[in-house]
């Protein structure tokens, strides 16, 4: 009988990281250490000027100030650091756009830009953020400098500061080590009993953490930041098979290394169902065998954020067995095979579900069998095909195709004229299909 490996043990270490339990134990510490500080109550709240996320952001706070017993501490931070954005003017241009959707999504402003802020306008509203950081009142002027700044009114940004340079330079720095030794690295982030919150997107996760902490004001609570991700699909009308538009596919670009992809392979699917259309599967090299980095950082959050998103979500995810590698090349030498015989939908899904949430180790035969089987593929003729290399070629293709939308991050979608980011975008896909659908 051989000695576990390690590989063998990781996927038992990633299900206990991300168990309830340990979840529990981790806020109960926060939440000790917290009161011990007598700051139970308190939410940090980390703003970049540079993002226009944080905009929306602070349009939010004011809903949940309302409905919740808490209180903001903001911080100002300003630094991108290059590893964490591979594609830093890509995003920039990304961001933007995406900004104005979510906010639009929930009535709120977005950036509206004749011109885009200039870095003395990003200098000008930094430093009049850290001079709010120590006022009574925050959340107002700062939305204030905000629109200023992302409705290309950044010209009228009040620019006296109480504070010399040095102590403004020194406030920052105190900022973003705090942000970094709490375990972050951008902006437009809140952080409560050890847990990060991005944007506007997972304030329901904020909120349902503030319930279990008993700080909420109703009697009858209950998450109202929930837009993005409810009811997709549950009111499709699906296509005729004869209308134009079932003749255009969802087309997917994913990594099978990707937990994000995994969440937004399964939504796609069920999306895709629902409205009968058909699903086109671009998959693409995990970023890492692409030559570019993954902070541990940036892992760790993604798989905390993972783990909550896919229990919101009703999708296993936890027991963990990363493909890095062979497993992923071994993964895509058998896609064009299991697209032959019409099964690479089921074969990508049970792929990634193996890997994201049973612990299978792909890169071994006995891993790869139970997955080819599961597929309802054949095992026999696929074992010779996985010395083939030509999937090389069309993985480029697909991650050409993704920077041809602008996008360069996975899970990516495109259908009709839109493309976007995030398994949680998937609603914009779905108002495409109902406005080219008739609905």
């Amino acid at each position: 009988m051989r000695a576990p490996e390690k590989a063998d043990i990781v996927p038992w270490i990633a299900r206990i990281l991300s168990s309830p339990t340990t979840r529990g134990l981790r806020q109960r510490v926060h939440r000790l250490n917290a009161l011990r500080k007598k700051e139970g109550e308190v939410v940090d709240v980390f703003i970049n000027p540079r993002d226009p996320f944080s905009f929306v952001l602070l349009q939010a706070l004011p809903d949940l100030k309302q409905r919740y017993d808490i209180r903001f501490r903001f911080q100002t931070v300003w630094h991108q650091p290059q590893e964490m954005f591979p594609e830093p003017a890509m995003w920039a241009d990304w961001a933007i756009t995406d900004a104005s959707r979510v906010a639009s999504l929930y009535g709120l402003e977005g950036p509206n830009l004749s011109k885009h802020p200039t870095e003395e306008d990003f200098t000008a509203c930094r430093d009049q953020l850290l001079n709010l950081e120590d006022r009574g009142e925050y959340l107002t002027p700062a939305r204030d400098a905000l629109r200023a700044l992302w409705r290309g009114e950044a010209i009228e940004i009040a620019r006296e500061s109480s504070l010399s340079q040095p102590d403004l330079a020194e406030r920052l720095q105190i900022n973003e080590q705090r942000l970094s030794a709490l375990g972050h690295y951008q902006g437009s982030m809140l952080h409560f009993r050890g847990e990060w919150f991005w944007g506007i997107d997972r304030l329901d996760h904020l909120e349902n953490l503030l319930i279990v902490e008993g700080l909420s004001r109703s009697s009858t609570p209950g998450p109202s930041w929930t837009r993005t991700w409810t009811d997709l699909g549950e009111n499709a009308k699906p296509l005729d098979q004869s209308h134009p538009a079932r003749n255009d596919a969802l087309e997917v670009f994913f990594s099978i290394r990707s937990p994000y992809s995994y969440l937004g392979l399964e939504r796609a699917i069920t999306l895709a169902k629902a409205w009968n259309l058909p699903l086109e599967l671009r998959p693409v090299l995990p970023m890492l065998m692409r030559g570019q980095a993954v902070p541990d950082a940036k892992k760790w959050y993604i798989f905390q954020d993972t783990k909550r998103e896919a229990t919101k979500l009703g999708i296993p995810y936890g027991f963990v067995a990363d493909p890095l590698g062979t497993g992923v090349e071994r993964c895509y030498a058998l896609f064009e095979y299991a697209r032959a015989e019409g099964r690479e939908v089921e074969y990508m899904r049970t792929y990634a579900r193996a890997v994201n949430a049973e612990g299978i180790r792909s890169e071994t035969d006995r891993g790869l069998q139970i997955i080819v089987e599961r597929s309802g593929l054949d095992w026999h003729k696929a074992r010779p095909i996985l010395t083939d290399q030509s999937w090389r070629d069309w993985a480029e293709d697909n991650r050409k195709a993704m920077y041809s939308h602008g996008l360069w991050g996975v899970p990516s979608f495109h259908y009709g004229s839109v493309s976007c980011w995030g398994q949680d975008r998937l609603w914009l896909i779905e108002d495409e299909i109902r406005k080219r659908g008739g609905d």
